[in-house]
Protein backbone atom coordinates (compact mmCIF):
# COMPACT_ATOMS: atom_id res chain seq x y z
CA UNK A 1 0.00 0.00 0.00
CA UNK A 2 1.42 3.61 -1.19
CA UNK A 3 0.37 5.99 1.74
CA UNK A 4 -0.56 9.50 0.68
CA UNK A 5 1.74 12.86 1.55
CA UNK A 6 4.65 11.31 0.25
CA UNK A 7 6.50 14.51 1.51
CA UNK A 8 5.81 13.43 5.14
CA UNK A 9 9.64 11.86 6.97
CA UNK A 10 10.14 8.06 5.79
CA UNK A 11 9.98 6.78 9.32
CA UNK A 12 6.14 7.77 9.33
CA UNK A 13 5.82 6.67 5.79
CA UNK A 14 7.88 3.02 6.26
CA UNK A 15 5.29 2.94 8.77
CA UNK A 16 2.09 2.60 7.22
CA UNK A 17 2.57 -0.79 5.60
CA UNK A 18 -0.37 -2.75 6.44
CA UNK A 19 -1.76 -5.81 4.75
CA UNK A 20 -5.26 -4.40 2.72
CA UNK A 21 -7.45 -7.42 1.90
CA UNK A 22 -10.30 -8.26 0.13
CA UNK A 23 -12.96 -11.10 0.76
CA UNK A 24 -14.87 -12.38 -1.89
CA UNK A 25 -17.73 -15.48 -1.52
CA UNK A 26 -19.10 -17.57 -4.12
CA UNK A 27 -22.41 -18.38 -5.39
CA UNK A 28 -24.38 -20.79 -4.30
CA UNK A 29 -27.96 -22.42 -5.50
CA UNK A 30 -30.53 -21.33 -2.93
CA UNK A 31 -33.11 -24.37 -4.08
CA UNK A 32 -32.59 -26.71 -1.40
CA UNK A 33 -34.47 -26.38 1.52
CA UNK A 34 -33.44 -27.20 4.94
CA UNK A 35 -34.86 -30.49 5.05
CA UNK A 36 -33.28 -31.38 1.74
CA UNK A 37 -29.86 -29.52 3.09
CA UNK A 38 -29.82 -31.55 6.20
CA UNK A 39 -30.91 -34.95 4.79
CA UNK A 40 -27.73 -34.72 2.58
CA UNK A 41 -25.50 -33.55 5.66
CA UNK A 42 -26.66 -36.84 7.93
CA UNK A 43 -26.14 -38.95 4.84
CA UNK A 44 -22.51 -39.83 4.58
CA UNK A 45 -21.52 -36.90 7.22
CA UNK A 46 -17.59 -37.18 6.59
CA UNK A 47 -17.41 -36.85 2.84
CA UNK A 48 -16.87 -33.34 1.12
CA UNK A 49 -20.73 -33.44 -0.14
CA UNK A 50 -22.04 -34.04 3.24
CA UNK A 51 -19.82 -31.59 4.83
CA UNK A 52 -21.07 -28.64 2.16
CA UNK A 53 -24.46 -29.87 2.97
CA UNK A 54 -24.29 -29.03 6.86
CA UNK A 55 -22.84 -25.76 6.04
CA UNK A 56 -25.25 -24.31 3.54
CA UNK A 57 -27.98 -26.11 6.02
CA UNK A 58 -26.68 -23.86 9.19
CA UNK A 59 -25.99 -20.71 6.74
CA UNK A 60 -30.17 -21.13 5.38
CA UNK A 61 -30.85 -21.79 9.67
CA UNK A 62 -29.51 -18.52 10.65
CA UNK A 63 -30.84 -16.71 7.49
CA UNK A 64 -34.20 -17.70 8.60
CA UNK A 65 -33.47 -16.71 12.19
CA UNK A 66 -34.53 -20.00 13.70
CA UNK A 67 -33.02 -20.01 17.36
CA UNK A 68 -31.20 -22.87 19.20
CA UNK A 69 -33.86 -25.72 18.71
CA UNK A 70 -36.45 -25.95 15.94
CA UNK A 71 -38.46 -28.88 14.07
CA UNK A 72 -37.52 -29.40 10.13
CA UNK A 73 -40.29 -30.99 8.49
CA UNK A 74 -40.44 -33.34 5.83
CA UNK A 75 -41.97 -32.18 2.56
CA UNK A 76 -45.83 -33.74 2.57
CA UNK A 77 -45.30 -35.71 5.59
CA UNK A 78 -42.72 -37.54 3.35
CA UNK A 79 -39.48 -38.84 4.87
CA UNK A 80 -38.08 -38.11 8.06
CA UNK A 81 -38.84 -35.02 10.33
CA UNK A 82 -35.73 -33.61 12.60
CA UNK A 83 -36.04 -31.98 15.86
CA UNK A 84 -33.08 -29.82 15.21
CA UNK A 85 -31.04 -28.55 18.40
CA UNK A 86 -27.90 -26.88 19.44
CA UNK A 87 -25.61 -27.08 22.07
CA UNK A 88 -23.00 -25.12 23.49
CA UNK A 89 -20.62 -27.22 26.39
CA UNK A 90 -18.69 -24.04 27.88
CA UNK A 91 -15.60 -22.61 26.85
CA UNK A 92 -15.32 -22.17 23.02
CA UNK A 93 -18.77 -23.40 21.94
CA UNK A 94 -21.44 -21.44 20.84
CA UNK A 95 -25.12 -21.18 20.44
CA UNK A 96 -25.94 -19.67 16.78
CA UNK A 97 -28.14 -17.20 19.12
CA UNK A 98 -24.76 -15.32 19.74
CA UNK A 99 -23.80 -14.59 15.99
CA UNK A 100 -25.31 -12.89 13.02
CA UNK A 101 -23.75 -14.64 10.55
CA UNK A 102 -22.96 -18.47 9.78
CA UNK A 103 -21.20 -18.70 6.60
CA UNK A 104 -19.48 -21.36 5.16
CA UNK A 105 -15.70 -20.98 4.75
CA UNK A 106 -15.21 -22.63 2.16
CA UNK A 107 -17.03 -20.46 -0.25
CA UNK A 108 -14.94 -17.45 0.55
CA UNK A 109 -11.84 -16.38 -1.73
CA UNK A 110 -8.95 -14.61 0.09
CA UNK A 111 -7.17 -12.18 -1.86
CA UNK A 112 -3.49 -10.48 -0.55
CA UNK A 113 -3.90 -13.03 2.52
CA UNK A 114 -2.31 -16.41 2.80
CA UNK A 115 -4.95 -19.21 3.59
CA UNK A 116 -4.86 -21.31 6.04
CA UNK A 117 -6.64 -24.41 6.73
CA UNK A 118 -6.92 -27.79 8.70
CA UNK A 119 -8.61 -31.11 7.50
CA UNK A 120 -10.20 -33.00 10.14
CA UNK A 121 -14.00 -33.71 11.46
CA UNK A 122 -16.40 -31.51 11.06
CA UNK A 123 -16.71 -28.56 8.63
CA UNK A 124 -15.15 -24.72 8.94
CA UNK A 125 -17.76 -21.78 9.39
CA UNK A 126 -17.26 -17.64 9.38
CA UNK A 127 -18.73 -16.42 12.66
CA UNK A 128 -19.64 -13.15 12.48
CA UNK A 129 -21.21 -10.83 15.32
CA UNK A 130 -21.89 -6.93 15.13
CA UNK A 131 -20.22 -5.68 17.61
CA UNK A 132 -23.22 -3.48 19.19
CA UNK A 133 -21.61 -3.37 23.02
CA UNK A 134 -24.34 -5.92 23.78
CA UNK A 135 -22.13 -7.04 26.57
CA UNK A 136 -19.29 -5.29 28.83
CA UNK A 137 -16.63 -6.77 27.13
CA UNK A 138 -17.40 -6.01 24.07
CA UNK A 139 -15.73 -2.95 24.53
CA UNK A 140 -12.33 -4.38 24.25
CA UNK A 141 -13.48 -6.00 20.82
CA UNK A 142 -12.61 -4.27 17.14
CA UNK A 143 -16.13 -2.16 16.48
CA UNK A 144 -15.60 -3.62 12.96
CA UNK A 145 -16.78 -7.18 13.80
CA UNK A 146 -16.46 -9.75 16.33
CA UNK A 147 -15.45 -12.79 13.92
CA UNK A 148 -14.55 -16.57 15.10
CA UNK A 149 -13.59 -19.38 13.09
CA UNK A 150 -15.89 -21.78 14.11
CA UNK A 151 -16.16 -25.54 13.31
CA UNK A 152 -19.69 -27.08 13.00
CA UNK A 153 -20.62 -30.88 13.86
CA UNK A 154 -24.12 -32.68 13.48
CA UNK A 155 -24.64 -36.22 15.26
CA UNK A 156 -28.36 -37.71 14.25
CA UNK A 157 -30.51 -40.09 17.10
CA UNK A 158 -33.04 -42.10 15.31
CA UNK A 159 -35.69 -42.06 17.59
CA UNK A 160 -38.58 -43.67 14.90
CA UNK A 161 -38.80 -44.40 11.38
CA UNK A 162 -40.13 -40.98 10.63
CA UNK A 163 -38.39 -38.94 13.63
CA UNK A 164 -34.82 -38.12 14.23
CA UNK A 165 -32.92 -35.90 16.95
CA UNK A 166 -30.24 -33.92 15.47
CA UNK A 167 -27.73 -32.08 17.38
CA UNK A 168 -25.20 -29.36 16.16
CA UNK A 169 -22.70 -28.16 17.85
CA UNK A 170 -20.33 -25.26 17.04
CA UNK A 171 -16.84 -25.31 18.29
CA UNK A 172 -13.99 -22.06 17.76
CA UNK A 173 -10.32 -24.02 16.79
CA UNK A 174 -8.85 -21.75 18.77
CA UNK A 175 -10.20 -23.05 21.59
CA UNK A 176 -9.96 -26.80 20.67
CA UNK A 177 -7.55 -28.79 18.86
CA UNK A 178 -9.76 -31.78 18.93
CA UNK A 179 -12.79 -33.26 19.59
CA UNK A 180 -13.55 -36.18 21.27
CA UNK A 181 -10.06 -37.58 20.03
CA UNK A 182 -10.52 -36.45 16.06
CA UNK A 183 -8.45 -34.13 14.91
CA UNK A 184 -10.62 -30.59 14.21
CA UNK A 185 -11.47 -29.54 10.60
CA UNK A 186 -10.38 -25.50 10.95
CA UNK A 187 -10.32 -22.36 8.50
CA UNK A 188 -7.93 -19.65 10.40
CA UNK A 189 -7.59 -17.47 7.61
CA UNK A 190 -11.49 -16.62 6.88
CA UNK A 191 -12.68 -15.00 10.04
CA UNK A 192 -9.62 -12.84 10.44
CA UNK A 193 -9.80 -11.96 6.70
CA UNK A 194 -13.68 -11.01 7.41
CA UNK A 195 -12.40 -8.18 9.83
CA UNK A 196 -9.92 -6.89 7.65
CA UNK A 197 -12.47 -6.26 4.68
CA UNK A 198 -14.36 -3.74 7.00
CA UNK A 199 -11.21 -1.88 8.33
CA UNK A 200 -10.83 0.52 5.08
CA UNK A 201 -11.67 3.38 8.18
CA UNK A 202 -8.52 2.15 10.43
CA UNK A 203 -6.46 2.18 7.12
CA UNK A 204 -7.64 6.67 7.23
CA UNK A 205 -7.58 6.86 10.35
CA UNK A 206 -3.62 5.86 10.90
CA UNK A 207 -2.84 9.12 8.91
CA UNK A 208 -5.72 11.50 9.72
CA UNK A 209 -6.01 11.24 13.37
CA UNK A 210 -1.69 12.11 13.37
CA UNK A 211 -2.97 15.65 11.79
CA UNK A 212 -6.00 15.95 14.32
CA UNK A 213 -6.41 16.67 17.73
CA UNK A 214 -9.60 14.86 18.31
CA UNK A 215 -9.13 11.38 17.04
CA UNK A 216 -11.73 9.58 15.54
CA UNK A 217 -10.87 6.59 17.51
CA UNK A 218 -9.89 6.12 21.12
CA UNK A 219 -6.86 4.66 22.15
CA UNK A 220 -8.11 0.59 22.86
CA UNK A 221 -6.97 -2.42 23.52
CA UNK A 222 -8.28 -5.16 21.66
CA UNK A 223 -8.70 -9.27 22.01
CA UNK A 224 -8.60 -10.46 18.37
CA UNK A 225 -10.44 -14.11 20.11
CA UNK A 226 -12.37 -15.51 22.55
CA UNK A 227 -10.57 -14.75 26.17
CA UNK A 228 -8.83 -18.24 27.24
CA UNK A 229 -7.89 -17.96 31.37
CA UNK A 230 -5.04 -20.08 30.27
CA UNK A 231 -3.58 -18.84 26.86
CA UNK A 232 -0.89 -16.41 27.30
CA UNK A 233 -1.58 -12.93 26.36
CA UNK A 234 0.32 -11.95 23.14
CA UNK A 235 -0.06 -8.14 22.84
CA UNK A 236 0.90 -6.43 19.46
CA UNK A 237 1.51 -2.70 19.65
CA UNK A 238 2.22 -0.99 16.35
CA UNK A 239 4.56 1.61 15.56
CA UNK A 240 4.49 5.51 14.25
CA UNK A 241 1.46 6.21 11.81
CA UNK A 242 0.68 3.20 11.98
CA UNK A 243 -2.74 0.96 13.08
CA UNK A 244 -3.11 -2.74 14.14
CA UNK A 245 -3.43 -3.79 10.16
CA UNK A 246 0.31 -3.76 10.62
CA UNK A 247 -0.16 -6.92 12.22
CA UNK A 248 -2.45 -8.39 9.65
CA UNK A 249 -0.21 -10.66 7.42
CA UNK A 250 1.44 -11.97 11.20
CA UNK A 251 -1.76 -12.47 13.21
CA UNK A 252 -3.24 -14.38 10.46
CA UNK A 253 0.43 -17.14 10.30
CA UNK A 254 0.25 -17.26 14.34
CA UNK A 255 -3.09 -18.18 14.40
CA UNK A 256 -2.43 -21.15 11.70
CA UNK A 257 0.45 -22.55 13.86
CA UNK A 258 -0.85 -24.83 16.47
CA UNK A 259 2.30 -24.28 19.01
CA UNK A 260 1.82 -20.59 19.08
CA UNK A 261 -1.92 -20.61 18.74
CA UNK A 262 -2.18 -23.73 21.63
CA UNK A 263 -0.18 -20.98 23.92
CA UNK A 264 -1.23 -17.80 22.91
CA UNK A 265 -4.39 -15.42 22.66
CA UNK A 266 -3.37 -12.17 20.70
CA UNK A 267 -4.66 -8.76 21.70
CA UNK A 268 -4.08 -5.99 19.83
CA UNK A 269 -3.42 -2.27 20.87
CA UNK A 270 -4.46 1.00 19.02
CA UNK A 271 -3.53 4.10 19.88
CA UNK A 272 -2.99 7.83 18.59
CA UNK A 273 0.54 7.57 17.03
CA UNK A 274 0.83 11.81 17.14
CA UNK A 275 1.35 11.49 21.05
CA UNK A 276 4.88 10.55 22.76
CA UNK A 277 5.47 7.18 23.26
CA UNK A 278 5.46 7.42 27.34
CA UNK A 279 1.96 9.00 26.71
CA UNK A 280 0.14 6.17 25.18
CA UNK A 281 2.10 3.50 27.30
CA UNK A 282 0.01 5.17 30.35
CA UNK A 283 -3.39 5.00 28.63
CA UNK A 284 -2.22 1.18 27.72
CA UNK A 285 -1.70 0.74 31.38
CA UNK A 286 -4.59 1.85 32.55
CA UNK A 287 -6.46 -0.44 29.89
CA UNK A 288 -4.22 -3.67 31.15
CA UNK A 289 -5.22 -2.80 34.78
CA UNK A 290 -9.15 -2.71 33.90
CA UNK A 291 -9.14 -5.53 31.53
CA UNK A 292 -7.49 -7.93 33.97
CA UNK A 293 -9.77 -6.77 36.68
CA UNK A 294 -12.88 -7.26 33.98
CA UNK A 295 -11.86 -10.82 33.04
CA UNK A 296 -9.67 -11.99 36.23
CA UNK A 297 -12.13 -10.49 39.19
CA UNK A 298 -10.27 -13.11 41.37
CA UNK A 299 -6.36 -12.63 39.81
CA UNK A 300 -5.65 -16.57 39.92
CA UNK A 301 -6.08 -16.68 36.08
CA UNK A 302 -2.90 -18.61 34.51
CA UNK A 303 -3.46 -15.94 31.56
CA UNK A 304 -2.37 -13.03 34.03
CA UNK A 305 0.91 -13.88 35.15
CA UNK A 306 2.69 -14.10 31.69
CA UNK A 307 2.23 -11.41 28.84
CA UNK A 308 4.58 -11.54 25.83
CA UNK A 309 4.77 -8.59 23.79
CA UNK A 310 5.30 -7.60 20.23
CA UNK A 311 6.25 -4.54 19.12
CA UNK A 312 7.03 -2.45 15.85
CA UNK A 313 8.98 0.97 15.64
CA UNK A 314 7.68 3.24 17.91
CA UNK A 315 5.40 0.79 19.41
CA UNK A 316 8.97 -0.92 20.78
CA UNK A 317 9.07 2.72 23.06
CA UNK A 318 5.68 1.83 23.70
CA UNK A 319 6.52 -1.64 25.60
CA UNK A 320 9.28 -1.07 26.91
CA UNK A 321 7.65 1.71 28.99
CA UNK A 322 5.62 -0.57 29.99
CA UNK A 323 8.08 -3.01 31.60
CA UNK A 324 11.02 -1.00 32.96
CA UNK A 325 10.80 0.79 36.70
CA UNK A 326 12.01 4.94 36.07
CA UNK A 327 11.94 6.34 39.88
CA UNK A 328 12.68 9.83 39.66
CA UNK A 329 14.34 9.49 36.02
CA UNK A 330 12.02 11.12 33.93
CA UNK A 331 11.09 13.29 36.68
CA UNK A 332 14.25 14.69 37.07
CA UNK A 333 14.64 15.65 33.45
CA UNK A 334 11.52 16.87 33.00
CA UNK A 335 10.74 19.23 35.94
CA UNK A 336 12.07 21.60 38.09
CA UNK A 337 10.75 21.63 41.53
CA UNK A 338 9.65 18.10 43.07
CA UNK A 339 6.40 15.93 42.66
CA UNK A 340 4.77 17.83 46.22
CA UNK A 341 5.54 21.69 45.09
CA UNK A 342 3.59 21.97 42.26
CA UNK A 343 -0.31 23.41 42.29
CA UNK A 344 -2.88 20.66 41.09
CA UNK A 345 -6.03 19.00 41.93
CA UNK A 346 -5.27 15.55 42.93
CA UNK A 347 -6.30 14.01 39.74
CA UNK A 348 -3.81 15.65 37.53
CA UNK A 349 -1.59 15.05 40.37
CA UNK A 350 -1.80 11.54 39.91
CA UNK A 351 -2.11 11.12 36.56
CA UNK A 352 1.41 13.08 36.30
CA UNK A 353 2.87 10.60 38.99
CA UNK A 354 1.77 7.93 36.24
CA UNK A 355 2.91 9.41 33.84
CA UNK A 356 6.37 9.93 34.61
CA UNK A 357 6.99 7.66 38.10
CA UNK A 358 4.96 4.40 37.18
CA UNK A 359 5.55 0.62 38.36
CA UNK A 360 5.97 -1.88 35.81
CA UNK A 361 4.03 -4.16 35.13
CA UNK A 362 5.31 -7.36 36.55
CA UNK A 363 3.51 -10.07 34.47
CA UNK A 364 5.40 -8.80 31.27
CA UNK A 365 8.33 -11.84 30.58
CA UNK A 366 9.58 -11.47 26.78
CA UNK A 367 9.23 -8.22 24.70
CA UNK A 368 9.82 -8.72 20.53
CA UNK A 369 11.19 -5.17 19.63
CA UNK A 370 10.90 -5.63 15.60
CA UNK A 371 12.98 -2.12 13.59
CA UNK A 372 13.01 -0.31 17.21
CA UNK A 373 14.25 3.51 17.15
CA UNK A 374 15.64 3.04 20.86
CA UNK A 375 17.57 6.14 20.26
CA UNK A 376 16.22 7.47 18.11
CA UNK A 377 15.85 8.33 14.07
CA UNK A 378 18.08 11.25 12.46
CA UNK A 379 14.64 11.79 9.86
CA UNK A 380 13.12 13.18 13.04
CA UNK A 381 15.44 16.42 13.04
CA UNK A 382 15.81 16.70 9.22
CA UNK A 383 13.48 18.95 7.34
CA UNK A 384 10.56 17.22 6.14
CA UNK A 385 10.95 15.32 9.72
CA UNK A 386 10.04 19.13 11.16
CA UNK A 387 7.04 19.52 8.98
CA UNK A 388 5.98 16.29 10.14
CA UNK A 389 5.84 17.67 13.26
CA UNK A 390 4.65 21.09 12.86
CA UNK A 391 1.59 18.98 11.29
CA UNK A 392 1.15 16.16 13.94
CA UNK A 393 -1.66 17.33 16.27
CA UNK A 394 -1.14 15.59 19.81
CA UNK A 395 -4.60 14.49 21.31
CA UNK A 396 -6.69 17.35 23.16
CA UNK A 397 -6.94 15.40 26.37
CA UNK A 398 -2.40 15.08 26.03
CA UNK A 399 -1.78 19.00 25.06
CA UNK A 400 -4.78 20.58 27.91
CA UNK A 401 -3.29 18.69 30.48
CA UNK A 402 0.14 19.35 30.08
CA UNK A 403 -1.22 23.01 29.51
CA UNK A 404 -2.87 22.99 32.37
CA UNK A 405 0.14 21.89 34.75
CA UNK A 406 2.20 24.65 32.77
CA UNK A 407 -0.15 27.37 33.90
CA UNK A 408 -0.90 26.77 37.55
CA UNK A 409 3.03 26.24 37.80
CA UNK A 410 5.04 28.80 36.05
CA UNK A 411 8.88 27.32 35.14
CA UNK A 412 7.92 24.06 36.40
CA UNK A 413 9.51 22.40 33.05
CA UNK A 414 12.49 21.84 32.60
CA UNK A 415 14.62 23.63 29.10
CA UNK A 416 14.57 19.98 27.71
CA UNK A 417 10.66 19.72 28.30
CA UNK A 418 9.31 23.48 27.40
CA UNK A 419 7.41 22.28 24.71
CA UNK A 420 5.30 19.90 26.98
CA UNK A 421 3.75 23.15 28.93
CA UNK A 422 2.82 24.14 25.40
CA UNK A 423 1.16 21.20 24.57
CA UNK A 424 3.68 20.49 21.52
CA UNK A 425 5.39 17.58 22.42
CA UNK A 426 4.58 15.35 19.45
CA UNK A 427 5.82 12.23 18.74
CA UNK A 428 7.90 13.12 15.95
CA UNK A 429 9.67 15.90 18.55
CA UNK A 430 9.81 12.64 20.91
CA UNK A 431 11.77 10.54 18.32
CA UNK A 432 14.78 12.93 17.94
CA UNK A 433 18.03 11.65 18.55
CA UNK A 434 18.78 14.79 21.11
CA UNK A 435 15.43 13.93 23.33
CA UNK A 436 16.33 12.95 26.74
CA UNK A 437 13.74 10.83 27.06
CA UNK A 438 14.96 8.53 24.81
CA UNK A 439 18.19 7.84 26.18
CA UNK A 440 16.56 7.66 29.78
CA UNK A 441 14.40 5.09 28.58
CA UNK A 442 17.59 3.40 26.54
CA UNK A 443 19.31 3.35 30.11
CA UNK A 444 16.81 1.38 32.07
CA UNK A 445 17.40 -1.83 32.65
CA UNK A 446 15.05 -4.92 32.10
CA UNK A 447 14.03 -6.36 35.05
CA UNK A 448 15.79 -9.88 35.63
CA UNK A 449 12.92 -11.94 34.90
CA UNK A 450 12.38 -10.62 31.65
CA UNK A 451 13.58 -11.72 27.75
CA UNK A 452 14.31 -9.10 25.18
CA UNK A 453 14.72 -10.37 21.64
CA UNK A 454 15.24 -7.81 18.65
CA UNK A 455 14.89 -8.11 15.22
CA UNK A 456 16.64 -5.37 12.64
CA UNK A 457 16.02 -4.52 9.48
CA UNK A 458 19.45 -3.91 6.88
CA UNK A 459 17.90 -4.15 3.55
CA UNK A 460 20.31 -6.61 2.95
CA UNK A 461 23.07 -4.37 2.08
CA UNK A 462 26.48 -5.56 2.18
CA UNK A 463 28.93 -3.70 4.49
CA UNK A 464 29.75 -3.37 8.86
CA UNK A 465 26.91 -4.26 10.48
CA UNK A 466 27.28 -0.80 12.98
CA UNK A 467 26.98 1.24 9.89
CA UNK A 468 24.15 -0.09 8.23
CA UNK A 469 20.48 0.88 8.64
CA UNK A 470 16.89 -0.66 7.56
CA UNK A 471 16.34 3.01 5.75
CA UNK A 472 14.60 4.51 8.83
CA UNK A 473 16.07 3.64 12.09
CA UNK A 474 20.35 2.76 11.73
CA UNK A 475 21.81 -0.40 13.46
CA UNK A 476 23.25 1.87 16.52
CA UNK A 477 19.86 2.81 17.92
CA UNK A 478 17.60 -0.42 16.99
CA UNK A 479 20.77 -2.27 18.69
CA UNK A 480 20.47 -2.96 22.41
CA UNK A 481 23.06 -5.03 24.50
CA UNK A 482 22.33 -7.79 26.90
CA UNK A 483 18.93 -9.51 24.64
CA UNK A 484 18.23 -12.96 24.54
CA UNK A 485 19.03 -12.73 20.92
CA UNK A 486 19.20 -10.55 17.73
CA UNK A 487 18.55 -11.13 14.26
CA UNK A 488 19.32 -9.28 10.72
CA UNK A 489 16.71 -9.28 7.98
CA UNK A 490 17.17 -7.82 4.14
CA UNK A 491 14.38 -5.93 4.57
CA UNK A 492 13.36 -2.08 5.40
CA UNK A 493 11.95 -0.42 8.09
CA UNK A 494 8.23 -2.27 7.06
CA UNK A 495 9.98 -5.37 7.70
CA UNK A 496 6.89 -7.03 10.25
CA UNK A 497 5.57 -9.01 7.04
CA UNK A 498 9.13 -10.29 6.07
CA UNK A 499 9.25 -13.97 6.04
CA UNK A 500 12.43 -13.87 8.11
CA UNK A 501 10.30 -11.79 10.67
CA UNK A 502 7.86 -13.91 11.05
CA UNK A 503 10.21 -16.59 10.94
CA UNK A 504 12.17 -15.58 14.07
CA UNK A 505 8.73 -14.23 15.76
CA UNK A 506 7.35 -18.16 15.30
CA UNK A 507 10.69 -19.56 16.81
CA UNK A 508 10.79 -17.04 19.63
CA UNK A 509 7.45 -18.03 20.47
CA UNK A 510 7.83 -21.66 20.26
CA UNK A 511 10.40 -20.93 23.34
Amino acid sequence: MNCPLLWLPAFLLASCATAPVKLRWAGHEAGEDLHTLLTQALAKPETPESKEALAHFIERWKQESRGSRDVVAAASGQGVGYEVSFTSGGPGTYSPDYFDELRPAADAQLEKLSHHTRSGAGVPLLALRENRHREPLERFYPPEAITRPVTAFATENKVSADRSEVRIELVCPLSHEKVEGKALAADFSVPWGALLARAGKLKQAQLLDFLSTMPSRAPQLYLMEPYNPQKEPLIMIHGLLSSPLVWAKLSNELWADETVRSRYQIWHYQYNTSAPALYSARLLRAQLSELRRQLDPEGDDPAMRHTTLITHSMGGLVGKALAVKPGDAFWEAAFTVPPDQLTMSPEDRAMLQDAFSWEPDRSIRRIIFIAVPHRGSDFADNPVGRIGAWLSAPPAPFRQFYERVSAANPGAFTPAYSELGSGRLDSVHSLSPRQPTLHILASLPFPPRLQAHSIIGNRGKPGPLEKSSDGVVPYRSSHLAGVISEKIVPAGHSCVSHPDTMSEVRRILAN
